[in-house]
């Protein structure tokens, strides 16, 4: 992508410590592929416990506190990964090891995740679940903070969306395979996530093998210590315009995806008057269909933002999308309108992201940093999924919804809509092409 002829942007200039090809239309062959992989089991191991898992085993252990449970238990992942991400990145950034500064973090996180999820599976009651909980997420973020940043290593920036359009495929995939592996193996929740992480494991092991990881000489950078820990957790650096624009456009845009995202099933039983075996078969279906419409967008927009060297219309083209869905599905009652959304919002969706990562990697304030910087800019998304589902009863209890009579979800999908636009209106702003 190239640089819109508008004023210099307040950014300090990347410094080029990573070593990009001299090809820029070369980064080595099967990288991309292993790096996707990578991507792709890291996103099961942790979907398998959201989707089904968790829940499973809190049945098993507190069956008369088990909602009560699992949102503490939720709760407790989202602040795990909400301080991990950053400081992961930022540790990264700093690594003098002989195995070089991402290598560690990858396989390391890829293992310390394996044990998270035994640990789940094996838990005699919800305290060592919890703990169990919080390992697996501080494991995996561990992982995807350095995978992430290698997209900035390895790749020069013209690149880096295509590359970030693989990445996003694979990650939105992941739901695919942890629902297979749910769906063979029926109640057996320690076979399922054994064989879920050591898959990711093994796909870490390959990309490692496979890396030219840059090696910080001892002296070359300053020590990671506990102030510059501290610093990594400032995500609004100041000066770095264009980043804090995407930061925040990320931040709003997943907060309107993040309200109505837990309330699929209930929705579709409130305003289609599906029964609870008919709910879950189409939010099912919905799910499978807005994924692999997610990733084949991904893999698209991240192709043709780079032909066209331009990102922004992609980014308007995905929120104005993304809003209007959510207004249409603020005002009908028909599963058709549920698909029509389904397709189309997933597309929006799975385009955003890719775009908007390839972008936040050209931007940002010290290339020396990409892992705090990226870790940073992945706080913005999980920021709202903590917080996006906590708020949604809010809106909901707004008087009646006039279709269905009960919960309000007119008022939260406009709600969603409006914050979703709001990120739309950022775009215009962004110097950054």
């Amino acid at each position: 992508m190239t640089t819109a002829n508008a004023p210099t942007p307040t950014v300090a200039a990347p410094t080029p410590t990573a070593q990009h090809p001299a090809d820029p239309a070369a980064p080595r062959r099967g990288l991309t592929v292993l790096i996707g992989l990578t991507e792709l089991w890291y996103s099961a191991a942790v979907s398998l416990p959201l989707v089904l898992g968790l829940s499973q085993r809190i049945q098993e252990l507190a069956p008369h506190d088990k909602t009560t449970v699992l949102g503490l238990v939720t709760a407790l992942g989202g602040v795990t990964t909400i301080l991990v991400t950053p400081v992961a990145g930022h540790l990264s950034d700093h690594c003098t090891g002989r195995f070089g500064m991402r290598r560690p973090w990858i396989l390391g996180g890829a293992l310390v995740g394996l044990v998270g999820l035994l640990l789940l599976a094996l838990a005699p009651d919800t305290v060592t679940l919890a703990a169990g909980w919080v390992v697996t997420v501080a494991g995996y973020q561990s992982l995807v903070s350095a995978l992430t940043a290698v997209v900035v290593d390895q790749y020069p920036p013209q690149r880096r969306t295509r590359v970030a359009g693989a990445f996003s495929m694979c990650n939105l995939a992941g739901v695919v395979p942890a629902m297979v592996l749910a769906s063979a193996l029926p109640g057996r929740v320690t076979l399922q996530f054994a064989l879920c992480g050591s898959l990711a494991l093994a796909a870490a092991a390959l990309l490692c093998l496979k890396l030219p990881d840059r090696r910080l000489a001892a002296g070359e950078r300053p020590r990671a210590g506990l102030r510059s820990v501290a610093a990594s957790l400032v995500v609004l650096p100041r000066g770095a315009r264009d980043f804090r624009l995407l930061w925040t456009q990320r931040l709003v845009v997943s907060f309107g995806y993040a309200m109505i995202s837990a309330y699929s099933f209930y929705y579709v039983q409130a305003r289609l008057h599906l029964n609870a075996t008919e709910g879950i078969a189409l939010v099912g279906t919905t799910t499978i269909v807005t994924t692999a419409a997610s990733g084949l967008a991904a893999y698209l927009a991240g192709r043709w933002a780079t032909r066209l060297g331009r990102g922004r219309p992609f980014l308007l083209w995905a929120t104005v999308a993304m809003a209007a869905m959510l207004v249409l599905k603020a005002l009908t009652a028909d599963v058709s309108m549920v698909y029509l959304y389904s397709v189309v919002f997933g597309a929006a969706l799975g385009a955003y992201y890719t775009v908007d990562l390839g972008m936040v990697t050209q931007v940002l304030p010290d290339e020396r940093d990409a892992g705090r910087y990226l870790g940073s800019f992945a706080m913005a998304k999980n920021l709202s999924m903590a917080i996006g589902p906590a708020l949604a009863p809010a809106f909901l209890s707004l008087g009646r919804d006039p279709v269905s009579g009960g919960d309000n979800y007119l008022v939260l999908f406009l709600v969603c809509g409006l914050t979703t636009l709001a990120g739309a209106a950022l775009v215009p702003r962004l110097r950054v092409r």
